[in-house]
């Protein structure tokens, strides 16, 4: 039985509103439909019933009822029950309203004038109150009698508070003061003290050291003088997760030398309970180790005031929860004040907000540190340490394998390895500790009860919103990464944001309130994502870095910690289901209101009905992204259509959903996420008028079958014109098709236009919406069709208030400018509250007012593009709040500021944001070079730009003259071709390059001079220098280095590369096509961290002087050898002579110097990590060795190695004499899993001819082959899955022998011609068969049906036979098919249409929706 902690309404207070507001509305609709007296009596009933189970929320902690759990739990889901069933009624009503409106506008819209008339009538008729309720209450009696009910369930629900509220009486001593409450509620508050508490403490050295520092430094005053503090005393908080250790890390502080010494230690745990008064007396009865007598706060602040005066003291506040009552935090710091000169407070928490509460509340900085997993090698000590206390290691070193295996699954959390490891040592065997990892530690992680136990209290502590919205997450899997906006819209449309107090709030606002608590109090983990050049790590900037823009480089997420996702699970019972099989199905709880479903193409459709038995769903979530079977999807659309109080559908299925009419009667369903919808189905969604969010993210053509459906629906249904509240929309790149049709200005809830295309003579117009008011983001196309500035002027831009993100695009046209689109861009003024700005194609001269005038000071990004008639930019020095300028293809460009901001130098630096972050600026070849950049950019990017030098950067200082930190991060420089030199540019302003990461500088053909101050870019991680043909030498500390195309370079001499100081990071070297390079003196040796090197392409280089035969970095990963000169030669001495025991790939191509691989002891002692290699074009490779003492040897290719194929060529490939007599040994034979040869003579080289595991052979010139390498094959069988063969123009015919490959999946032959003989029996396994540029003699024997060659491909899932593809295992369905098409199509010709039965495929297919 599931704690009924779990339940929604088991919290505080904030649920009795709702209930109140449900109470009112539910009267205001009952009115009229009982009589006077029972509406008293039911008034009258419910609100004394309010006040207990207001008492009851208030007061009730399950976890103080054990005894009445199991009723307290049944009382919990009445309640719910009946509040739900009240809230659906009332609902129900509110949707019929909403039918009314829409048939009102359907008839004034396109009704035809006696239609018009009758409802005029009609309504003439409802507008008079009484008879309007009187009909309501006729028409809708059914909800209205399940509304009464309902009323009469919350008043049952009522009744049944009266024995909890007696536990609560006998529990708090037959009182119910509210001061006894409060100390029944923190008598269980977990108590620590200074002294540690853990036999052994591990890691956590450079949080210590970090918090040491902090503690030490400003401390040298001598012990005899008494200096008051200035008021302030610093704090350092640290943050963490329950379990993580920050008690046990604290208290590890108090136990250090240097904080014995200088501070008196006063330890109190502040827990949940939290007021000045409480706190205080804790604090001065640990300073003083004894019981303060005075009581009152004003006494015991005086007490303590004069015990601090004379002391310098550590205060640590443990496990602190506050991070409210800021006026009881000022309380309490009072009297701490008066401590002496370098007092602290250390105070541990899991929320960062407590953090910013103590912080504030102190008039001090917040200093902090975020207490993270344990590393590795300290998690497997720790394990070590708790599972073999007591016992004599050695007697178990057996378990040291599996321990470490175990301790690495577990995480950091030192709570749950001291969990875990107390669980191990009752079940010390091998065996179970294997069973363990293997199969249960999944399901042990994080579920103990002492684990949920410290998580739990974090939970319960959390206000009833967060609470609800913290366990729907349950319903996605562990590292779910969460998207802010589809979060809260998810929560939104299920019922769990509350409605606010405050108008100016929606529920947007609340859920991202919601998410930023949840956030704050680290129930999750904000993180970000990179994604350019191709990277996607955590944190690749820090969040100083991130830059605002259309297509963020960033994207921002949310995540879940393994234990938090499993509270989550834990105290969702009974309400959210995540259902991962169906055997899941039995241990779910029919009051469940949430699932999730996943791997449901494996169900059956008998499991897939067992969703049907969830009677109050109201989420529906299918998580995977696969195709269903047709009777699958029909009963899951028959299921989702009957669950009638359903809020949300989100599936990731690939499928298009044919909705029937009953889809449309979901009264209550406001938010739907698929794949795809048939146009059928659109037109059931048009009466879903409670509807929020609609998305698709299907092509029109699955949405739709064609363009002129769309159209088709669109005109005659109108579908998108009901629903008014819609909010959320997308629709696959069609989406300003529909809104193109419809009258959007009724829509006026929306908040996001991503694409609303303006069109001429008569289409959709600018001017509609006018009244959209609730707009975020805005995409205008097609702004040249806008007729005149009054049109503009009606859009009423600079009234939306709400919208931040506006994009205005003209489509490309004539390249001539129009006053029109000057007037229209002018009129085209947003609000003053616009953040984001884009311009696109606009052809005008003449930069608008609001941008020259920068009435829009609040803009964070600002993006111009391809207009290609500006000449000139207004000074954006004022906009303080700019993050991100793009100027992209403004081809007549030429300055940015009028020119009398160029004639004084002062003025210069106004000419660019002061606070800007990023810069680009590409194809604008007449810009004038810009003077100075701003000493807050993050990056900076030119492309095409005709500058001959670049600017310098401002002074790193603050208006306040304080030093500011230096922030540029990536220079990206481009296609300059007059740029001649980098001197006196920014890039030698040393200041600035300390924090740089990135940077680079290609096409630059005249750069000859790049003087960088590379010893000053400590950060520097990834340099590329490319096609730069007259750049001298540089130099350089970091992690890559990549020169590439260097024609004039030829030494390497006295640069960077012999600096040794600065190539012990090193990691990557790569140098290409440098074709006059001789000397290249590398200090190698200093290189430990070098894992890739390649060198190609530079046939002059020579060895360097004294290079031995240890010449390579043992630490090297990955080795790549092309046309090296002399280079080659000590390459490929150090392979022989080298241990290098952590290169896993090898590539030598074109080495002329190569003539035998690397012996059998060279393999087998030092390369016993290869498992790639790949030869080509080494013209004089012989031998391959020892290459059979390789065991780890995966993948092997060769090519074009002359005699190595010829010596294999001596044996004759195609006579079974020689290879009868081979004996293989299936034991000691080399194992690579991929071979990939040019040549099948290859085959009969050892140890190629013994290898018998191979998965996958390719053979790349199978052009003198006439039959298959049938003994080889043979050999492999059991192991080949794939058989690749070109160019198999002489093949005469495939081997009986093919049956025998019993693994064989994939058989891909090109270049066949004819095969002469017949085909053989294909192995059962194989799934795929493509012979490609075949004769057509043999495509007619495929295509022929009922041919010999089609019946022996049959069972293929997939074959392709020249350029057609032949599904086989549909083939026979579609032939049935299409022979009952014919049928039909005969059966209309010969009977009317009327006559036809209903179930004729063709008479439905011809029927309109």
């Amino acid at each position: 039985m599931a704690t009924s902690a779990a339940v929604v309404f088991a919290g505080k207070s904030v649920a009795a509103p709702v209930i109140k507001e449900i109470i009112t509305r539910a009267l205001n609709y009952l009115d009229g439909y009982l009589s006077a007296k029972s509406m008293e009596e039911m008034k009258n009933k419910l609100e004394e019933g309010m006040l207990q189970i207001q008492a009851v929320l208030d007061v009730v902690n399950p976890d103080r009822f054990k005894e009445h759990s199991v009723a307290l739990d049944q009382w919990f889901w009445k309640l719910r029950d009946a509040v739900e069933e009240a809230e659906d009624a009332i609902d129900e009503l509110e949707y019929y309203e909403l039918e009314e409106e829409a048939k009102d506008y359907k008839v004034s819209d396109w009704g035809s004038p006696l239609a018009k008339w009758k409802h005029k009538v009609v309504k003439s008729i409802k507008d008079v109150r009484v008879l309007d309720k009187s009909v309501n209450q006729f028409t809708h009696r059914g909800t209205l009698k399940r509304l009464k009910k309902a009323m009469d369930g919350l008043d049952k629900a009522a009744a049944g508070t009266t024995k909890f509220l007696e536990v609560v009486r006998c529990i708090n001593g037959a009182t119910s003061s509210s001061q006894k409450l409060g100390h029944l509620a923190s008598s269980n508050d977990r108590q620590t003290g200074s002294m540690l508490t853990v036999d052994k403490f591990v890691g956590r050295e450079s949080e210590k050291k970090r918090i040491l520092e902090w503690l030490t430094k400003d401390t040298s005053v001598k012990e005899s003088e008494i200096v008051p503090s200035a008021n302030h005393v610093p704090i350092f908080s640290v943050i963490g997760h329950g379990g993580m250790g920050k008690t046990t890390l604290a208290q590890s502080i108090c136990q250090q030398d240097e904080v014995v010494k200088h501070f008196k230690v006063i330890w109190i745990t502040v827990s949940t309970s939290f007021d000045a008064t409480s706190v205080t007396r804790k604090i001065l009865e640990s300073a003083t180790k004894g019981e303060p007598s005075n009581k009152h706060l004003e006494a015991l602040q005086q007490e303590l005031k004069e015990k601090l005066n004379s002391v310098k003291f550590l205060l640590v506040m443990d496990d602190v929860w506050e991070e409210g009552k800021r006026d009881e935090w000022e309380k309490l710091f009072a009297p701490l004040r008066s401590g002496k000169n370098g007092s602290r407070i250390l105070l541990t928490t899991r929320m960062a907000s407590v953090a910013d509460m103590a912080a504030k509340a102190m008039g001090v900085a917040r200093d902090c540190l975020i207490l993270g997993e344990l590393e590795e090698d300290e998690n497997i000590e720790l394990f070590n340490h708790h599972v073999f206390s007591s016992l004599n290691l050695q007697d178990y070193s057996h378990f040291k394998k599996t321990g470490e295996q175990i301790a690495r699954k577990l995480g950091g959390c030192p709570l749950v390895i001291k969990v875990t490891c107390g669980h191990l040592q009752g079940n010390m065997s091998v065996a179970y500790w294997e069973n363990f990892l293997h199969i249960h530690l999944e399901h042990f992680k994080g579920s103990d009860i002492d684990i949920m136990k410290v998580l739990k209290l974090s939970y319960q502590h959390l206000p009833t919103e967060l609470q609800i919205c913290f366990r729907f997450c349950s319903l996605f899997p562990e590292d779910h990464k969460f998207r802010k906006e589809d979060l809260v819209h998810m929560w939104m449309c299920s019922g769990l944001i509350p409605q606010a107090t405050n108008e100016t709030l929606n529920f947007e606002d609340i859920g991202e309130r919601i998410l930023a608590d949840l956030t704050r109090k680290s129930f999750f983990d904000l993180k970000s994502r990179a994604y350019r050049y191709g990277l996607d790590q955590e944190k690749y900037y820090d969040l100083k870095s991130r830059v605002y823009r259309y297509g963020l480089d960033q994207e921002e997420y949310y995540v879940m910690h393994d234990l938090m996702h499993e509270l989550a699970r834990n105290v969702s019972y009974g309400e959210c289901a995540r259902i991962t099989s169906p055997v899941k199905f039995k241990d779910i709880r029919d009051t469940v209101r949430h699932i999730s479903i996943l791997c449901i193409p494996q169900f059956s459709i008998d499991v897939v009905k067992k969703i049907s038995q969830f009677k109050n769903l109201r989420s529906i979530i299918i998580v995977t992204e696969s195709k269903l079977d047709k009777d699958t999807k029909n009963t899951l659309q028959k299921i989702i259509e009957s669950t009638k109080s359903l809020r949300l559908f989100h599936s990731r299925l690939r499928i298009r959903f044919d909705f029937s009419s009953k889809f449309g009667k979901l009264k209550h369903l406001r938010y739907i996420d698929i794949f795809g919808i048939s146009s059928k189905g659109i037109y059931h969604i048009a009466k879903l008028y409670h509807l929020l969010v609609l998305l698709s993210i299907s092509s029109p053509t699955t949405v739709f079958p064609c363009r002129r459906s769309l159209l088709c629906v669109a005109k005659q249904e109108r579908f998108m014109l009901n629903l008014y509240r819609l909010r959320h929309v997308a629709y696959g790149h069609y989406t300003y098709e529909l809104f193109g049709m419809l009258p959007i200005s009724r829509l006026e809830s929306i908040r996001r236009l991503s694409i609303y295309h303006v069109k001429e003579s008569g289409g959709n117009k600018v001017s509609s919406i006018k009244n959209l008011h609730c707009l975020r983001e805005l995409n205008i196309q097609g702004v040249e069709n806008i007729e005149n500035h009054e049109e503009a002027i009606n859009a009423k831009l600079n009234e939306k208030q709400h919208l931040h993100s506006l994009s205005l695009e003209w489509s490309p046209h004539t390249g001539e400018h129009d006053t029109v689109d000057e007037l229209v861009l002018q009129h085209l003024e947003p609000h003053t509250n616009i953040r984001n700005l884009r311009i696109y194609g606009y052809e005008g001269c003449v930069v608008p007012f609001w941008i020259e005038n920068l009435s829009v000071r609040k803009l964070v990004s600002i993006k111009l593009e391809s207009c290609i008639n500006w000449e000139q930019l207004p000074s954006l020095g004022e906009l303080t709040l700019l993050r991100y300028l793009l100027l992209r293809n403004l081809p007549k460009l030429q300055q940015i500021g009028r020119h009398s901001h160029m004639s004084s130098s002062s003025s210069m630096e106004l000419l660019l944001p002061p606070n800007l972050l990023s810069l680009e600026i590409e194809q604008c070849p007449e810009l004038q070079e810009l003077p100075l950049l701003p000493p807050s950019l993050v990056s900076f990017q030119i492309i095409e730009v005709n500058w001959t030098k670049l600017p310098r950067m401002g002074k790193l200082c603050s208006k306040s003259n304080e030093t500011i930190l230096a922030q540029l991060q990536e220079v990206v420089i481009n296609d300059c071709p007059c740029l001649s030199s980098l001197e006196d540019s920014f890039l030698e302003q040393k200041q600035h390059m300390v924090a740089l990461r990135n940077l680079h500088i290609y096409n630059c053909i005249h750069l000859e001079s790049a003087s960088i101050p590379f010893e000053a870019m400590i950060m520097l991680r990834y340099l590329y220098i490319r096609r730069c043909p007259k750049l001298r030498a540089l130099r350089a500390q970091l992690q890559e280095v990549a020169i590439s195309s260097c024609p004039c370079l030829c030494s390497l001499d006295d640069s960077f590369l012999e600096q040794k100081q600065h190539m012990v990071a090193l990691r990557n070297l790569h140098i290409h096509n440098c074709i006059h390079l001789e000397s290249a003196s590398i200090s190698f040796e200093a290189m430990n961290m070098l894992k890739s090197l390649r060198i190609g392409g530079c046939p002059e280089l020579r060895a360097p002087r004294g290079a031995g035969e240890m010449f390579l970095p043992p630490s090297l990963n990955d080795l790549y050898i092309r046309s090296c000169g002399d280079y080659e030669r000590i390459v490929v001495v150090s392979l022989q002579e080298q241990q290098l025991i952590n290169l896993s790939v090898l590539n030598l191509n074109n080495c002329s110097n190569l003539v035998t691989l690397p012996s059998a002891e060279a393999f087998s002692r030092n390369l016993t990590s290869l498992q790639i290699i790949i030869i080509q074009k080494c013209g004089n490779l012989s031998s391959l060795g020892g290459l059979e003492s390789l065991p780890s040897l995966s993948e092997l290719t060769i090519r074009r190695c002359a005699k190595l194929t010829k010596f294999g060529s001596s044996v004759n490939p195609y006579v079974s004499g020689g290879e009868e007599e081979h004996l293989v040994d299936s034991r000691s034979s080399l194992r690579i899993s991929s071979l990939t040869i040019d040549l099948p003579s290859l085959l009969l080289v050892e140890p190629l001819k013994s290898l018998c595991h191979t998965e996958h052979l390719e053979i790349e010139d199978a052009s003198q082959m006439k039959s298959l390498p049938d003994r080889w094959l043979l050999q492999n069988s059991a192991s080949l899955k794939s058989l690749h063969i070109r160019k198999v123009k002489s093949l005469e015919s495939l081997q009986p022998s093919m049956r025998d490959l019993t693994s064989l999946q994939k058989l891909p032959l090109s270049g066949v011609g004819q095969l002469l003989g017949s085909l053989p029996d294909f192995p059962t396994s194989l799934l795929e068969l493509d012979i490609s540029e075949c004769g057509s003699e043999l495509k007619k024997k495929f295509r022929k049906h009922g041919s010999p060659e089609r019946s022996m491909i049959a069972h293929i899932l997939r074959v392709r036979i020249g350029i057609s593809t032949l599904h086989t295992h549909i083939l026979a369905c579609f032939e049935a098919c299409l022979l009952d098409v014919i049928v039909n199509l005969l059966l209309l010709l010969c009977y009317p249409f009327h006559l036809l039965p209903s179930s004729c495929p063709v008479k439905s297919m011809m029927r309109c929706p």
